[in-house]
């Protein structure tokens, strides 16, 4: 059976040096020790024993990723590409830094406090939290703490948050509806009282087409429903030969390409009789027929970066840009289509 002190003399390392690099004090340990003792501990399947550390340490090693959610009936987390590139960016890179994964859903700001204090959680990760309470989460636990695609209303406070040009990618993917004819378009999304980001696109929306002098009502903002059989008899209902609207600009590359799965099933050709846009420019924005004109985001790179932001929280290393929103760029493809004036 391997130990520390096993360890330490097969790398010709401390004990404490092991110690070290087990615990994430890597700041006290070069590169190139740290490659020899990382690698002797693979060699002998060494296996902490994470119930004496909790014990024995003021934190679990444990790092809490908690997408903060409404629960959906029909779908899990997990199902949207877009969440799977997220999770898997920080996974792999808290693993690097020596540190383990607890992943949890909820829509309840008290649960993410019991749960830090219960496990004594490292450090935190909150995807998607309210902006009505992120200063609660803030004032109630001391755990380190990032949260990625949040919008903040308390301006006396600084939050560690990785974000996106939210606002930015609903103006240039209006501009470019309307380049392409479309003043009818409706704009179909989650609960504007739950994510942010939504509302930053919409507004991003209005704001091209006031540039061009034309009104985006707000009652084009349309809430989707929870369950997909609903959202499916309103994809039908927008597409309706009866409707006013000539394309549907959905918040995520998962509902753009829902609906035009759906709509081709029953029998509406997309673009033809209704244009399709999505958000992310995830897998599925290349898999559906046709392919999806979408707004691009590196979902991999924004888990990446949360959890470099959040070991220098852990370590106390001072964070430059506290709040930092990464770049969109337009990806035109085939779901668009041109509206001739008769």
């Amino acid at each position: 059976m391997s130990t520390i002190k096993k360890i330490a003399q097969k790398a010709g390392v401390s004990p404490t040096t092991v110690a070290n690099v087990l615990h994430g004090r890597l700041g006290r340990v070069s590169q190139g020790t740290l490659n020899k003792v990382q690698a002797v501990i693979q060699e002998e399947q060494y296996a902490p024993n994470m119930g004496a550390l909790i014990l024995a340490h003021s934190d679990s090693r444990i790092i809490g990723v908690i997408m903060f959610m409404e629960p959906r009936r029909d779908e899990t987390v997990l199902e949207d590409p877009f969440s799977s590139a997220i999770l898997g960016a920080m996974e792999r890179k808290i693993r690097e830094n020596g540190y383990f994964v607890m992943l949890h859903t909820t829509s309840d700001e008290a649960e993410v406090v019991r749960l830090s204090k219960a496990w004594k959680l490292a450090g935190l990760v909150l995807v998607w939290a309210p902006s009505n309470i992120c200063n609660i989460i803030c004032d109630s636990i001391d755990t380190p703490l990032v949260f990625i695609d949040s919008y903040f209303t308390d301006t006396q406070r600084v939050y560690y948050n990785i974000g996106l040009q939210d606002q930015r990618g609903g103006y240039e993917m209006a501009r470019y509806l309307l380049s392409m004819g479309h003043s009818r378009i409706v704009f179909l999304a989650n609960d504007p009282s739950f994510t942010g980001g939504d509302k930053a696109r919409f507004t991003g929306c209005r704001e091209a087409f006031q540039e061009q002098g034309q009104l985006l009502p707000e009652d084009c903002y349309v809430q989707l429903p929870k369950a997909r059989r609903e959202r499916e008899k309103l994809y039908l209902q927008f597409a309706d030969d009866s409707s006013p609207y000539t394309a549907l600009v959905c918040s995520s590359d998962y509902h753009a390409a829902e609906a035009v799965s759906f709509l081709q099933d029953s029998g509406i050709e997309v673009p033809r009789q209704i244009s399709v846009t999505g958000f992310d420019d995830n897998i599925f924005a290349r898999l559906v027929r046709p392919h999806l004109t979408t707004i691009h985001q590196d979902s991999g790179e924004k888990g990446k970066l949360a959890i470099s932001m959040l070991m220098k929280l852990i370590r106390n290393e001072p964070v430059s840009e506290p709040n930092r929103r990464l770049p969109i760029r337009l990806e035109i493809r085939d779901s668009v289509q041109r509206i001739v004036e008769k």
